[in-house]
């Protein structure tokens, strides 16, 4: 899919795209956030009233505190969760962030724009905390299925369960980045951080059963490829594109399925974070996932009522 085009057309008028504050916004962020900031953004000046306007010319450095105080009520209104509305927030404050910067609007305005809170509170979350006897019925589903994809999705689920690394992250891994003898591997991380992920001995087994698969596929002569996961069209035709997000989705799904489960791509993610609270402790855990804040990593702590109801118990008089 083409990226979108962000260039401002030379016969609208209005800022250039330099002076642009929701330009200069996009084009700091990766492009899988990108694609989400701008539909955030276009929504929200949907909801101020610029539904007519092309996001583009919407004249993000005119807005008021006013303007960021309707949104968050509006979103309320409209059952949004909090966490919806933390980024839609955000979100504008990123553009008005640029506007500062800019010169577009002064430090003043921008201090007040920012003291405008989204709505307080949390939701409990969706997802589910996959047990190791749920993820050895996933390898072996991916064992049983004769096709390049049983080795290829065996490798995609331990590396995401066996590391803790976001979908993004894991479409993104390059051949070069991996250390065999050290079982690592070097990600671009949320917020363009380089980051370092160590998996276990079995999910890089995994990875290398699928590694060779694809090498033995190869027409004589040719190098591999230089990703390590890679679209398998009908026909178990192992094509040379690079896996996409979309795939990732649905290989969780797909065999999720197939053992009577519903899995998203980030209940791996979910999973391993919940394991090493359990078996070490929560700095242990933020460390791995690579959270500035502890307080994120413990959100993400999954285990479920009938251990924490067992954890009360212990408190026998």
């Amino acid at each position: 899919m083409a990226a979108p085009d962000y260039r401002q057309p030379k016969d609208r008028p209005g800022l250039s795209d330099l002076q642009n504050p929701l330009l200069q916004y996009l084009a700091r962020l990766m492009p899988s956030s990108r694609m989400t900031m701008q539909y955030v953004l276009q929504d929200a000046a949907d909801r101020l009233g610029f539904g007519d306007t092309d996001i583009r010319d919407v004249p993000w450095h005119l807005l008021e505190p006013g303007h960021i105080t309707l949104l968050v009520a509006v979103l309320r209104e409209d059952g949004y969760a909090p966490n919806t509305s933390s980024l839609y927030v955000n979100a504008v404050r990123g553009v008005m962030n640029e506007a500062w910067r800019l010169s577009l609007i002064s430090q003043d305005q921008l201090l007040k724009i920012r003291s405008v809170k989204a709505s307080p509170g949390t939701r409990l979350g969706n997802g589910r905390n996959l047990k190791r006897s749920l993820i050895r019925e996933l390898m072996d589903a991916c064992a049983s299925d004769p096709r390049p994809q049983g080795l290829r999705d065996a490798a995609v689920i331990a590396i995401l369960y066996g590391t803790g690394m976001r979908k993004s992250e894991s479409v993104n891994l390059d051949l070069a980045e991996v250390n065999m003898a050290e079982r690592s591997l070097r990600v671009m991380g949320k917020g363009n951080k380089e980051l370092i992920k160590y998996a276990p001995t079995w999910a890089f087994d995994k990875l290398n059963a699928w590694l060779e698969l694809r090498r033995s596929q190869l027409p004589e002569g040719q190098a591999d490829d230089t990703f390590l996961f890679n679209r398998i069209r009908r026909g178990a035709h192992i094509t040379r594109e690079r896996i996409t997000k979309h795939a990732i989705y649905y290989i969780a799904r797909q065999r999720g399925a197939e053992v009577g489960v519903k899995i998203m791509p980030h209940d791996f993610r979910r999973s391993f974070i919940t394991r090493v609270i359990e078996e070490h402790d929560l700095s242990i855990a933020q460390k791995l996932a690579h959270h500035t804040n502890i307080q994120t990593t413990a959100a993400y702590d999954m285990r479920d009522d009938n251990e924490r109801r067992r954890a009360v118990d212990r408190f026998d008089l």
